[in-house]
């Protein structure tokens, strides 16, 4: 991860700022574009970028990387149809066969971290 180069939060913001500024084009769209900036255990920042932003931006030697995010589409609200597990189907289905889910853990890891772009 990118070392912090200021420990004042606000330097280490406006820094994030100026190095966007430099992509994008101006101010105004830098902050636009700027999701959120990581300031107290490193320095990085979260930005919309054009592909085009990202690779200019990874290209500049004080960037440490750069990580794209994916976007995905739903698919579905009712996921116990979708898996073709409705209670109403036929007790030998899966769903039946299981337990009905008994004991399952179920979860989703948050490590906190949606790193787009770490800067150093």
């Amino acid at each position: 991860m990118g070392r912090r180069k200021h420990d004042d939060a606000e330097l280490a913001t406006s820094a994030h700022h100026q190095l966007l500024t430099s992509v994008v084009g101006s101010q105004e769209a830098a902050r636009d574009s700027i999701i959120y900036s990581y300031k107290h255990g490193f320095s990085g920042f979260a930005a919309k970028l054009t592909r085009s932003q990202a690779k200019k931006i990874a290209e500049i030697p004080d960037v440490v990387h750069v990580v794209p995010n994916h976007l995905y589409k739903l698919q579905t609200t009712r996921s116990w149809d979708y898996l073709g597990l409705s209670t109403y189907s036929p007790p030998a289905n899966l769903l039946h066969q299981a337990n009905m889910g008994d004991g399952a853990i179920i979860g989703v890891l948050d490590t906190g971290f949606p790193l787009s772009l770490m800067h150093s």
